[in-house]
């Protein structure tokens, strides 16, 4: 989890006060959501919480998916939700070509392209939108993410060049940011620059209207793919799960973001359709540096202790996939399937007992009068990271360790991550095993969010690993090494993955031709899902 994710879920909290006042008034009625039949050309969303920034440095467009933006990149679906997609030339012209050593890649870009304020796209935007985004002073909240790159390069009007600090054989997975004007994207820093409210891309739809409830999307005649075929798309804000849903149900909303556990009161309706799309937003528990989680081997209890399929029986109302380590099958052959974390309490206890954690008469273990005692906070608006602690918690105290859930917000949690143990959620750039988890399972270094190994736990051998998978060119030296890394955590974990979850949507059948859905990211909104590339439907 990065630093965008806290702050994101953070924020919602105003939007999702508003929201209960859209939930009251309404958002508009089943012929203004359909209007056209089978083939409406307007479309009413709703999600629990809208974009509060829509500058790319705030990470609205990180990965390539936007209303209003276009990266260089975007990615296509390959074999399905359930597989990395592959990343083609959007504003790029072709794909990018590196130089021999590895450090230089240069991007020709695509030709006769507009934002949608009317002025040209060129190499200047591509380079400002890069520097501010990879700027922590300017206020950007996906920085770390291009911390490879040393300068970027205007070669000429349609060429950039990225040059880095290190040779980078999947650099890109990194060029998915949405590009803005580059007289536009450093006015004023991230949070209060023109770009946060008003938008201004390349993408193939422009943001009209932001009020706290609803957000107004209209689509480009002149965009360069072509113009969309659905003409109007609104956003709203509705806080309550029941209440999207329902409206989903009545013909109100066209479809919405659905709690999972709702997902199966409307499977089988006519005239509704329940999409669950894989993702690689993971879910965790966060081990503080603590007396009692300071040895590894106390570390590895734990993740043999947890019933991983429970979680996601229970608690994810089955949509979700256990996982033990973030790097999962569809990462190819850079997943160790031989790296897992087997359910084993019996091994689990004995190695408790083995590092002197021994069970006391309330069954709560203790060495040298310290006992196995940690709080475990989550986002108390969150039903699935509450369910998830409570359900973890019970398993633990079987092993003879207390976890206590405490609802809490970000405000509160952030600064006791080190002290405490947090349910969080990450994933946010997924289609690169190395932005996926290099400051996830690294030891802390100047830059490290305050969400990524929070216990600061590893090994050199560990670091080294993962520094020899960022560096490889070779694809399967760098695979080798990611199974290197799963080996050695599998000794060292800093964290107890639980799962990935699906994102659960539910929407009015219609009969356009909508495309494949695609693995989406922890960040996600009422325009992922079905709606994901709603500039490509055709009928």
């Amino acid at each position: 989890m990065n630093r965008l994710s806290a702050r994101h879920l953070a924020m919602a909290g105003t939007a999702i006060l508003a929201g209960v006042a859209l939930a009251a008034c309404g958002t508009g009625n089943a012929t203004s959501a359909h209007n056209g039949g089978d083939y409406p050309t307007r479309l009413t969303l709703s999600g629990g919480y809208s974009d509060e920034n829509y500058h790319p440095a705030f990470g609205h467009s990180e990965s390539g998916v936007s209303m209003v933006y276009d990266g260089l990149l975007r990615p296509e679906p390959t074999n399905g939700p359930g597989s990395i997609p592959n990343l083609v030339p959007a504003l790029a012209d072709t794909a990018p070509k590196p130089s021999e050593n590895g450090k230089t890649w240069t991007v020709t870009l695509r030709d006769n392209v507009t934002f949608s304020d009317g002025s040209e796209f060129d190499a200047a935007d591509v380079k400002t939108t890069y520097d501010v985004a990879r700027d922590a002073s300017t206020g950007s909240a996906i920085s770390h993410l291009y911390s490879v790159i040393e300068d970027v390069e205007v070669v000429d009007k349609q060429t950039v060049a990225f040059h880095l600090n290190l040779p980078y054989g999947n650099f890109p997975a990194r060029l998915t940011l949405g590009i803005a004007p580059s007289e536009l994207v450093g006015e004023g820093t991230v949070d209060s620059g023109p770009l946060a409210q008003r938008p201004v891309g390349t993408g193939p739809y422009v943001l009209k209207e932001h009020t706290g409830n609803e957000a107004r999307f209209t689509a480009r005649e002149d965009y360069w793919a072509g113009t969309p075929a659905i003409k109007d798309v609104v956003v709203a804000v509705i806080a309550d799960d029941a209440a999207r849903a329902q409206r989903v149900a009545t013909g109100e909303l066209s479809g919405a973001i659905v709690a999972p556990s709702m997902a199966k009161n409307y499977e089988n309706k006519p005239g509704l359709r329940v999409v669950s799309t894989p993702s690689a937003d993971w879910r965790s528990i966060s081990l503080p540096d603590t007396p009692f989680l300071r040895a590894p081997e106390v570390r590895r209890a734990l993740n043999l202790a947890v019933d991983r399929d429970a979680m996601v029986a229970g608690p994810m109302a089955g949509h979700g996939t256990p996982i033990g380590q973030p790097i999962s099958e569809f990462y190819g052959d850079a997943h160790n399937p031989d790296a897992v974390f087997a359910h084993d309490v019996a091994q689990a206890e004995k190695l408790l007992d083995d590092a002197g954690w021994h069970k006391g008469p309330d069954g709560v273990r203790a060495k040298d009068g310290v006992k196995a005692e940690i709080p475990l906070l989550y986002v108390g608006d969150d039903t699935m990271r509450r369910d998830m602690a409570v359900e973890f918690a019970a398993q633990m105290e079987k092993t003879g360790v207390k976890f206590t859930p405490q609802a809490s917000n970000w405000d509160e949690i952030t600064p006791q991550m080190d002290k405490v143990a947090v349910v969080l959620a990450g994933g946010t750039s997924p289609y690169d095993v190395d932005l996926l988890v290099y400051d996830l399972l690294h030891s802390r270094q100047k830059d490290t969010s305050e969400y990524d190994n929070p216990g600061d736990h590893g090994s050199p051998e560990l670091d080294a690993a993962l520094d020899k998978a960022r560096a490889a060119q070779d694809p399967q030296e760098r695979a080798q090494a990611y199974r290197d890394v799963q080996e050695l955590y599998l000794d060292n974990p800093s964290s107890v993955f639980l799962a990935y979850a699906d994102h659960v949507y539910l929407e009015q059948e219609n009969t356009w031709d909508q495309g494949s859905a695609v693995l989406e990211p922890h960040l996600h909104s009422a325009t992922w899902g079905p709606w994901w590339n709603l500039g490509q439907w055709k009928q």
